[in-house]
């Protein structure tokens, strides 16, 4: 049997839309709702009496569980060890450009191209990584202190974009 909300649909749907765009997780939007739907019932109120503008009141509340402190130590473990990753993926493809543009025929005992197509894997797949497991690989998850930044969530695209801009120096200087 589907639920009937008490809240009114012309205040509901700017609430998950506005929860969603936060990005909550269905089984989020359906608890948040649940509890402005019991309010609205213990109050015998309409939502917009109790909570005000629903874009707003959907801004306020939280959108995920807060993790615990282990939880929090493995994504920063997770985010710390995918910065190793992409800065190793920029060095071997940086490595294998220059071995490419100086018409080296073996870099550490290898085919130069493979270095380069190596690294930039490894870099690029670091910053997938980092980007698909968002919170869960997060330097700043655990610190009250600390909301998850710009700079945290771009660090793994910067290291991509330094080997983007290491190549180019690399070919302005031997090329």
């Amino acid at each position: 049997m589907i639920k009937q909300w008490k809240v009114e649909r012309e205040w509901q749907e700017p609430f998950l839309e506005a929860l969603r765009a936060r990005g909550a997780s269905p089984q989020a939007c359906d608890a948040a709702l649940g509890e402005v739907d019991e309010a609205c019932i213990r109050e015998n109120a309409k939502a917009k009496e109790l909570f005000g503008d629903p874009v707003a009141y959907g801004k306020e509340i939280p959108v995920s569980e807060p993790m615990t402190a282990r939880e929090a130590g493995l994504s920063r473990t997770r985010a710390l060890l995918l910065a190793i990753a992409g800065l190793v993926g920029m060095f071997f493809a940086l490595l294998g450009w220059t071995g490419m543009v100086t018409d080296a025929t073996k870099v550490w005992g290898a085919n130069p191209t493979i270095w380069f197509v190596l690294g930039l894997i490894i870099a690029v797949a670091a910053a997938v990584g980092d980007t698909v497991l968002g919170r869960h690989a997060d330097f700043t998850q655990g610190r009250a202190d600390a909301g998850s930044t710009l700079l945290n969530r771009l660090l793994p695209w910067i290291i991509v974009a330094l080997t983007l801009v290491g190549m180019l120096v690399v070919k302005l200087t031997h090329g």
